[in-house]
């Protein structure tokens, strides 16, 4: 089958090309709104999102603002290394089984993953890539729930040989093609952020988590899309931060008097078990701390890659002050975001990153370092993360700071048991 590949523009948000009877049951707000996100790691809750949340829980926020009177649940059906002929295999089970009123299907990222082909086998590739899409899509309707396509998100030079860069702009192609075929709407991501590459590359940029995923600041913006694509109005999450408290294994264990580890660099050692004394004065605390010294950059961020396997309870994140140069923005961002991607853990919350501010650790910042602290805090943030740092401009001492901060996530551990919610 020929596929004609068309890159036409769509507008960031308006009436979507099929207008979905979902958005009227949210208007109405009668009854319950079931949705179920549906792709695979790029829609399921990963490293790169910060674990808790990606942007189908950022959907929900979006629609609870859009339809405050709504009663909306989102279900997250995404799962790692999926291609859509994975997901359609799974599609009863986690999807239709759940009775949904709407479908958001998000597949592309492992199915364009081939590498070199013939145009033979490119064709054939992208014909069965479609014809999954129109198998999900029509079960999807023979259970009465609606469906929206999305494409998926640019990625980086080196996603080569596997994803070639202009492969990913092809497959969204087919993607609204598709929709445009069975009068599916198409939240257009791939359209956005590749226009904001070309014109604004650090945010597109801090949108990213490494070469294919996005981070929370990038799943925010999908959901963004999404929802606007669905309501057809625009709706900001600019202003969500991390769910509280961040750190509710760790006090848990803490509470019931077990070991806890800390993962955190050589100057917060300290500090970071007197933090923890200072609540919980007999606890067993266990501090591993990084070099104070690298030779690099990339050193730094890849002496993070043992997290995974010492299994601790929290890391904290930072910089020294030397380490803080931008110098080559692309290579700072994407080695400050590997340093984050690989302080947490692949999947599941098991623990949580946070990250603290360098001008706790040291009398003062250059112009240039700050740029560099501020780059840091972006990141962490983009990844749904915490920050420790001066609040108001303030001078603050490293331990006050500590101090402050877990001080908050206690009392917020507390509350949140009170209202039933757990860790």
């Amino acid at each position: 089958m020929l596929v004609c590949l068309c890159a036409a523009g769509f507008p960031l948000y308006g009436q979507p090309s099929a207008a979905l009877n979902t958005a009227r049951l949210l208007s109405e707000a009668r009854g319950p709104v079931r949705i179920v996100c549906f792709g695979d790691s790029i829609t399921g809750t990963y490293y790169h999102s910060g674990n808790r949340r990606a942007w189908p829980e950022m959907l929900k926020v979006a629609l609870a603002r859009l339809y405050p009177k709504a009663d909306v649940e989102v279900l997250n059906a995404g799962v790692s290394g999926n291609t859509s002929a994975q997901g359609l295999a799974r599609l009863q089970k986690d999807v239709l089984a759940r009775k949904p009123h709407l479908v958001i299907v998000m597949f592309g990222m492992n199915d364009l993953a081939y590498g070199a082909a013939t145009p033979e086998q490119d064709a054939a590739r992208k014909a069965g890539f479609a014809g999954n899409l129109k198998a999900m899509t029509e079960a999807c309707r023979t259970v009465g729930a609606e469906v929206l396509l999305c494409t998926q998100n640019p990625v980086y030079p080196d996603a080569v040989p596997l994803r070639p860069p202009e492969r990913v702009g092809e497959f969204a192609g087919l993607i609204r093609q598709t929709g445009a075929a069975l009068k599916v709407p198409v939240a257009d991501i791939y359209t956005e952020w590749e226009a904001l590459r070309k014109t604004e590359e650090r945010s597109w940029r801090l949108l990213m988590s490494e070469t294919i995923h996005p981070s929370m600041a990038g799943h925010k913006r999908m959901a963004e899309r999404v929802a606007a694509t669905l309501a057809g109005r625009p709706i900001s999450l600019a202003d969500v931060r991390a769910e509280q408290p961040v750190c509710g294994g760790l006090i848990a264990r803490l509470t019931e008097g077990k070991p806890v580890t800390l993962d955190v660099p050589a100057p917060l050692a300290a500090g970071a078990r007197a933090m923890v004394l200072r609540r919980f004065p007999s606890a067993d605390v266990a501090v591993v701390s990084a070099p104070e010294k690298a030779a690099s950059l990339k050193a730094r961020a890849d002496g993070y890659q043992g997290v995974r396997n010492r299994k601790p309870d929290l890391v904290f994140v930072s910089l020294a002050p030397d380490e803080l140069d931008v110098g080559d923005e692309e290579s700072y961002v994407r080695q400050v975001s590997w340093m984050v991607n690989w302080a947490l853990p692949f999947d599941g919350a098991a623990w949580t990153a946070v990250g603290v501010d360098p001008a706790l650790l040291g009398r003062g910042l250059t112009p240039k370092q700050r740029e560099g602290a501020e780059l840091l805090r972006e990141i962490v943030r983009g990844h749904d993360l915490d920050w420790i740092g001066p609040t108001s401009g303030a001078s603050v001492k490293l331990q006050d700071a500590l101090d402050h901060w877990f001080d908050a996530q206690v009392g917020k551990n507390r509350t949140a048991h009170q209202k039933g919610e757990g860790t």
